[in-house]
């Protein structure tokens, strides 16, 4: 199983998003999250536009796609 990872910065701190799920029929994920020594798990709705499948997250409700997430090393 791989794991994808995506680094988001939201002006203070690195937040390294994992994805733990993708439920394509419930348009929802999980994404663990790690920030500044501290780790949560969190549900996101999944959203569709012609650039992908994405989730917003943030402050400013960022939108993160997930075709953006790499596989970690």
């Amino acid at each position: 199983m791989f794991n994808y990872e995506y680094r988001y910065f939201d002006g203070e701190y690195f937040h390294t998003l994992n994805i733990l799920a993708i439920n394509k029929d419930r348009m929802a994920t999980t994404i663990v999250i790690t920030c500044a020594g501290k780790i949560s798990v969190k549900d996101f709705d999944l959203q569709q536009n012609g650039n992908g499948l994405y989730f917003e997250y943030g402050p400013l409700l960022d939108i993160i796609y997930i075709e953006d997430f790499e596989i970690a090393e």
